[in-house]
């Protein structure tokens, strides 16, 4: 019998977890300039703070100044170990924007509709109003293009463009993710489908915060 699909994704976790362990943490720390004690890697990615155990590879989050807690999804837990050991040496930013397809790949481009992503697209389209409050909380900087278009930090040494184009009577809203060309010097080219998805999933979270204290106010 087949094993189920979050199976595969709960193996696919635990053997990237097992291959950080094999890795020379001293040299990924000074590799990323990275936080570190005798117990913990500490690295920012999007708006949240991680610990990764030196010992265990266990993951822990926190948003803002609350506790750690465990609960990360295979998205987060997959693109932080991948950047965390597979990121190359020297590894430098291009300062050139590109789309997805330009990174290396043969499918799909910058936009995100009609993408695997559709629906998360969609969700963060109808709550357009918010989004550049939350693009701000992630710690944006605005930029000329876009409705609104913010680079936002995904780790501290990895910037990513998000442009916003509000849709018409003739064209639905777009959503478009531009890299920097040096990406895949940080992190393999299939990793960023994952990256983006929880970039979406974090996305639609914090919209769907933003909802209530507006009602209230």
């Amino acid at each position: 019998m087949d094993q189920p699909k979050w199976d595969n994704y709960a193996i696919a976790a635990e053997q990237a977890k097992r291959l950080f362990l094999e890795y020379d943490q001293e040299k990924i720390i000074a590799k990323l300039g990275l936080q570190a004690d005798a117990d913990y890697l500490y690295i920012r990615f999007l708006d949240l703070s991680y610990r990764i155990h030196r010992r265990s590879a266990s993951v822990e989050k926190r948003e803002g100044d609350g506790p750690y807690t465990d609960g990360s999804s295979f998205n987060e837990v997959v693109t932080l170990f991948d950047v965390l050991c597979w990121s190359k040496e020297g590894a430098r930013l291009a300062g050139e924007w590109v789309t997805l397809s330009a990174l290396g790949g043969s499918v799909h481009g910058g936009d995100l509709a009609g993408s695997l992503y559709r629906e998360e697209a969609a969700e963060i389209a109808r709550r357009e109003d918010h989004l550049a409050d939350v693009l701000k909380h992630m710690g944006g900087v605005e930029m000329p293009k876009g409705e609104p278009g913010y680079v936002i930090p995904v780790f501290p040494f990895l910037p990513l463009y998000v442009q916003y184009w509000r849709g018409d009577e003739e064209f639905p809203p777009q959503l478009t993710l531009l890299w920097d060309k040096n990406t895949t010097q940080f992190l393999h080219y299939e990793t960023v489908y994952y990256l983006t998805g929880f970039l979406l999933e974090r996305l639609t979270a914090l919209l769907e915060r933003e909802e209530p204290d507006q009602e209230q106010s």
